[in-house]
C-alpha cells in the first residue's frame, strides 16, 4: 500500500512496533494513518493508539451494531475537546469482506476515512489529538500500518492508491449508484441525507443549495456540522452536482445553518447563520461568489439588538422589494422579561452589507419560533411561508408587507415534508424543495414539488411534470371498471403482488360522501402488516394509517385536511417506494409519508358505501 510514502521524520511504520516503544509526537492538529487490514467476518480489534493513561486516541475495529444490524468497520477518533470519540464507519457489507486499504486523514477541522481511495465517511472535530507517550497496538487483522504526523495533500493521498483508475467503480460499489431521477435523491453513502433546502433561480439556472447531513444531525458531537451542498439544473431533468458551496472550515464552526441566496450586480450572496461550538449565539454572516458555485466567506457579521433572543437567531431569508430595498427575515423570539414570543425579525439594507433593524415582520403566535421563512410575490399576491416544528404554513396578502391572511388550508404538504422553501422557475412556474423526514432523525430524501395557485390566492402542490412517468414499463393496466360496495362494512379487491417500487395511477368515483375508500399496500396478502391510504370525502381528508390498529387510530403525521373534491371524480397518482409513499390528488394536493413496511401486495377498498375505480395503471420504477 504505502510503498511510495515519503516524509522523513514525519513518517513512521506502526505495524509490529514493539510494545515497549511509544509514540511521543505531542499534541497534534494534523496526522494521517494508513493501514492494510483484513476483516469483515466478525467483531475484532485491528489497530489502536492509546495514551499513557490507557485511554484510546485512535481505535480501528470491527463491531456489530444493533441500531443498523450490520457489522461495521469503525474508527473511534478522540480529541481533548470531548470525552466521547467521533465515530467514523462503513458497513463491511458495502465494501466486502477481505483486504482493504484504509486511510484516516485529520486536518484540524475535519477527519476523513477513505477505503481503497473512496471517501466513505467524515466528521468535523475540534481540539487536538494527544500523542504523548502513546502506545501502538496492532492486531491480527492489520497487515501494514503507517503514520504521518501531518495531513497528506490530495496529491500524496492519491499517490498511495494502488488502483487509481478503479476509484470511480469502487465508489459506485461502496456508496451505491446515482438514481436516474433527482426526485427522492440523497447523497450516496450509508449515513448521508438532505437537510434544509434553499432553492434559488438566477434567471437561467435553478439552484438547490441544501444542508449536507451525516448521521442525522449527530456529527461533531451533535452540533450537526452541516455544510451547504449544491446541485443545479435548467430543466429539472439534467442535474449538475457541484463542490461544497459553503463548508465548515474552522473548528469554532459547529454548523453552517439554513439561509438564502440572492444575486445582485453579478455577485451571488449566500446569507446564513453559523452555530458556534462554545454555545454562544449563532453568528449571522454571508459568503460571496461570482458564479454561484465557489463561495468565499466574508468574515463580516450582522448583529441585531437584545430585544430578541440572540441565542436562537438563525435562518436569514433575504429578498428585494419593488423599490430596490433589501429585506432580511430572521428566526428568533421577542423577549419581554420571562416571556418569549417566536417571530421573524426584520432588517433592511440598501447594499446587502449594512443592515438596519425594523419592527418584527410577523409574530404568528404558535408554539416555538417560525423557522426557514420564505417570501415571494406571485401573480400579484404576496406570500410568506414559515415552519413550526418542521410543519410549513403560509400566509398571503394583496400588499407587500401584510396584513397577512390565513387560508383555510394553510399547510404545505404534510408534516413529513420538512421546511419547504420555494423559488421561481421559467414560464411563471414556482418550485418547492424540502426533505422527507424520518422518525426521530434529521435529514432524508430530497422532495421537489410545484406550486399551484388557485383563483382565490390559496396554494396547492403537484408533482412537476418533469418527474411524472418515471418509468414507461407498464406492469398492469386495467381499463375496465372496478366497483366495490358495502354500505355497512368493508369491501376489498386484491390486485395481487407487485414486485419492487412502482407508480400507481387511477381515478375513483365515490357514491356516498360519508364513506371511506382508497388502496392498501402490505407485506402479505392478508394485509395484517400494511398501510391503508384512505380518502374521506366528508372530512376532506387523506390519511395513511395502519391496516390493523385500535379502532380508527389515526396518525396526524401522515394526514392532510381541506382536500377538495374527494366526493367527485378523483384522479390519484402515487409513487410507492421502499419505505415511503408519495401521493398527488387531482394535481393540486400532495402528501408524502414514511411507511417503513414492505409494499409487495396491493388492494383497493371501500367502506360504508360504493366506489368505482377507473383506469388503474401500475408502472415499475427502477430502484436506485
Amino acid at each position: 500500500m504505502m510503498l511510495n510514502a515519503t516524509g522523513g521524520g514525519n513518517f513512521m511504520e506502526l505495524k509490529n512496533k514493539p510494545a515497549e516503544q511509544v509514540l511521543n509526537l505531542g499534541t497534534l492538529k494534523a496526522l494521517t494513518i494508513g493501514a492494510l487490514v483484513r476483516g469483515g467476518e466478525r467483531s475484532e480489534e485491528l489497530l489502536c493508539l492509546q495514551g499513557d493513561n490507557g485511554i484510546p486516541v485512535i481505535r480501528i475495529h470491527s463491531e456489530e451494531r444493533t441500531e443498523v444490524n450490520q457489522l461495521l468497520l469503525l474508527v473511534d477518533f478522540y480529541t481533548d475537546a470531548r470525552d466521547k470519540p467521533l465515530p467514523l464507519s462503513v458497513p463491511w457489507q458495502a465494501i466486502g469482506a477481505g483486504e482493504h486499504d484504509l486511510l484516516l486523514r485529520y486536518n484540524g477541522h475535519i477527519v476523513e476515512l477513505f477505503v481503497d481511495g473512496v471517501l466513505v465517511d467524515e466528521d468535523w472535530p475540534m481540539g487536538s489529538v494527544q500523542l504523548e507517550n502513546a502506545e501502538v497496538r496492532t492486531y491480527e487483522g492489520t497487515l501494514e500500518a503507517q503514520l504521518w504526523s501531518y495531513s497528506l495533500t490530495e496529491a500524496e493521498r492519491e499517490n498511495l492508491i494502488r488502483d487509481q483508475q478503479g476509484v470511480e467503480s469502487r465508489k459506485t460499489l461502496y456508496l451505491g449508484t446515482e438514481p436516474s431521477s433527482i426526485q427522492y435523491w440523497k447523497p450516496r453513502g450509508f449515513n448521508t441525507g438532505v437537510g434544509d433546502c434553499m432553492p434559488y433561480f438566477d434567471g437561467e439556472t435553478f439552484h438547490i443549495y441544501y444542508l449536507f447531513d451525516r448521521r442525522g444531525h449527530a456529527s461533531k458531537w451533535g452540533l450537526g456540522a452541516h455544510q451547504w451542498a449544491h446541485i443545479s439544473t435548467k430543466d429539472l431533468k439534467d442535474w449538475t452536482h457541484h463542490p461544497m458551496a459553503v463548508a465548515v472550515t474552522q473548528e469554532w464552526e459547529g454548523s453552517i445553518c439554513t439561509g438564502s441566496v440572492i444575486k445582485e450586480n453579478d455577485v451571488y450572496y449566500a446569507f446564513y447563520a453559523v452555530r458556534a461550538v462554545d454555545g454562544s449565539p449563532a453568528q449571522l454572516t454571508y459568503a460571496i461568489s461570482g458564479d454561484g458555485i465557489q463561495f468565499t466567506k466574508s468574515e463580516a457579521y450582522i448583529t441585531i439588538s437584545d430585544r430578541y433572543l440572540l441565542s436562537s437567531v438563525r435562518d436569514p431569508h433575504v429578498f428585494k422589494d419593488a423599490e430596490g430595498v433589501y429585506h432580511m427575515l430572521i428566526t428568533t423570539s421577542l423577549v419581554d422579561g420571562a416571556k418569549h414570543e417566536g417571530c421573524l425579525a426584520h432588517l433592511v439594507s440598501t447594499d446587502l452589507q449594512n443592515w438596519q433593524e425594523e419592527e418584527p415582520f410577523i409574530v404568528p403566535g404558535y408554539h416555538g419560533e417560525p423557522e426557514c421563512s420564505d417570501y415571494f410575490e406571485w401573480n400579484g399576491l404576496y406570500y410568506l411561508i414559515f415552519s413550526n416544528d418542521g410543519l410549513a404554513r403560509y400566509r398571503y396578502s394583496t400588499e407587500p408587507f401584510g396584513p397577512w391572511l390565513r387560508p383555510a388550508m394553510d399547510t404545505i404538504d404534510s408534516v413529513q415534508l420538512r421546511v419547504p422553501k420555494t423559488a421561481a422557475f421559467p414560464e411563471g412556474r414556482r418550485m418547492v424543495t424540502g426533505f422527507l423526514s424520518g422518525p426521530g432523525r434529521y435529514g432524508g430524501e430530497l422532495v421537489i414539488r410545484e406550486l399551484v395557485q388557485e383563483e382565490d390566492g390559496s396554494l396547492g402542490l403537484k408533482i412537476p411534470a418533469e418527474f411524472n412517468g418515471l418509468s414507461n414499463q407498464v406492469v398492469t393496466q386495467q381499463e375496465e371498471l372496478l366497483s366495490l360496495t358495502n354500505l355497512n362494512g368493508f369491501a376489498e379487491q386484491l390486485i395481487g403482488k407487485v414486485e419492487g417500487e412502482y407508480e400507481l395511477a387511477f381515478e375513483a368515483v365515490p357514491e356516498h360522501p360519508t364513506m371511506f375508500y382508497g388502496f392498501s399496500v402490505a407485506a402479505d396478502s392478508d394485509f395484517k402488516r400494511g398501510n391503508d391510504i384512505r380518502f374521506e370525502p366528508s372530512n376532506n381528508k387523506l390519511g395513511v394509517h395502519d391496516t390493523i390498529c385500535v379502532g380508527f387510530q389515526e396518525d396526524e403525521v401522515s394526514s392532510i385536511y381541506h382536500v377538495k373534491g374527494l366526493d367527485g371524480r378523483v384522479r390519484i397518482e402515487a409513487v410507492v417506494k421502499e419505505g415511503f409513499i408519495d401521493i398527488c390528488i387531482n394535481g393540486k394536493r400532495t402528501s408524502i409519508s414514511r411507511i417503513n413496511r414492505e409494499n409487495a401486495y396491493l388492494r383497493f377498498f371501500a367502506q360504508f358505501g360504493t366506489v368505482s375505480f377507473h383506469n388503474i395503471t401500475i408502472r415499475s420504477v427502477p430502484k436506485r
